[in-house]
Order: C-alpha cells, then sequence, then structure tokens
C-alpha cells in the first residue's frame, strides 16, 4: 500500500508542476518582491518549488538509475584540458574547478552516469540514448526551468541545483545542496511491532 501512495503523490506532483508551472512562478515573484528578496532569491524559490513537486518519484528511483548532469561552465576557462565527445566534455580531474569534487560525489553516492554539457539540447540526447529514470541538474535558473519543462509527461524524475551565479563561464555550485539532493531518498517504513500476549 506504502509505494501505491508514493506513486500516486508522484503523479499528483508531476500533474501540478505542468499544470500550475507559470501560476506557481507568478505567485513565488509576487511573494518574494512583497517581501524585497532579490532576483536570484525569487528564482530559487521557484526552482525549489518545482523541485519538491517532483521529488517523491526522484526519491523512488535509487542512486545507480540516477544520472548526474553538470554544466561546462563549472570548468575553469583558461586552464581545462578536457576534451569533448558525443557525451559532452570528459574531465581529466586536475583539479582546477569543482567539476572533479562533483564526480567524486557522485561515484561516492552510487550515481549511475556523470554527464558534462555544454547546454540543454545535449542533456537531452543523452537523456533520450541512455534512458535514466532520475536526473540531478546543476544548473542556471534558465536551463534549469527549461529541463522541467522538457522533462513534463515523461518517466524521468528531475531534481535541481542552481549554480551560485549565473554568467555561463567559470560558475560554481554549493556542493552541500548538491549532496543533499543525491542522498534524497525514500525512507523506508517502520515495521509495525506486534505485541504478544
Amino acid at each position: 500500500m506504502a509505494a501505491i501512495n508514493l506513486r500516486i503523490k508522484e503523479q499528483i506532483g508531476k500533474l501540478v508542476d505542468k499544470t500550475t508551472h507559470l501560476n506557481v512562478a507568478e505567485t513565488t515573484e509576487a511573494i518574494a518582491k512583497k517581501f524585497g528578496l532579490s532576483e536570484r532569491l525569487i528564482s530559487y524559490t521557484h526552482i525549489e518549488l518545482r523541485n519538491k513537486m517532483n521529488e517523491y518519484g526522484y526519491k523512488r528511483i535509487p542512486n545507480k538509475e540516477r544520472f548526474l548532469f553538470l554544466p561546462h561552465c563549472l570548468r575553469n576557462s583558461k586552464e581545462c584540458i578536457a576534451e569533448y565527445n558525443e557525451d559532452g566534455l570528459q574531465c581529466k580531474k586536475c583539479g582546477k574547478c569543482q567539476i572533479p569534487a562533483l564526480i567524486l560525489l557522485a561515484e561516492e553516492n552510487g550515481f549511475g552516469k556523470v554527464f558534462i554539457c555544454p547546454g540543454g539540447s545535449m542533456v537531452y540526447k543523452i537523456i533520450k540514448k541512455y534512458k535514466p529514470k532520475a536526473i540531478l541538474g546543476v544548473a542556471c535558473y534558465n536551463e534549469a526551468n527549461m529541463a522541467f519543462d522538457v522533462l513534463q509527461g515523461t518517466e524521468v524524475s528531475p531534481q535541481t541545483a542552481l549554480l551560485l551565479y549565473d554568467g555561463c563561464k567559470d560558475t560554481k555550485v554549493n556542493l552541500e545542496e548538491v549532496r543533499e539532493k543525491m542522498n534524497l531518498r525514500n525512507e523506508r517504513p517502520a515495521k509495525k511491532l506486534i505485541e504478544t500476549k
């Protein structure tokens, strides 16, 4: 029964995200502006609402069936020695940016694959090619929203960690936030204790 309850919650979240995304964006912006929040915090709030709506589906997928997508703008643009192939940037783990630390986090958490991509179109090709069941994407606000929109109606359950700042070059992400999203999983229900007399 617990499994079907989670699936129902997952489908409700997907439906709410699909049908109310624009209303959520407008509501988030209105509330945030009322409190004088910055555009950055407005964007963060909007993405976190969409994350929450997609969380049930994401949490039920084992880490080995999840993929981590990183933007190539995390690399050190002046010193990066990585090369591109059809699956994106192939990190050499030189340690001059956050990418090696994120790859290590994904490996430690048993993620299926890690991809470093120059943009959304490559992400979608990789999703179509490898068919993950869930993805965690590190992205700017616009790319995150586009990913949520494209994945609506699919069986892929997304989560996003926003970059700390935009700019498409030499960006950064909060590593602890990425770790927290990697570790989202359903808690196992406690076993009922049966009293014996």
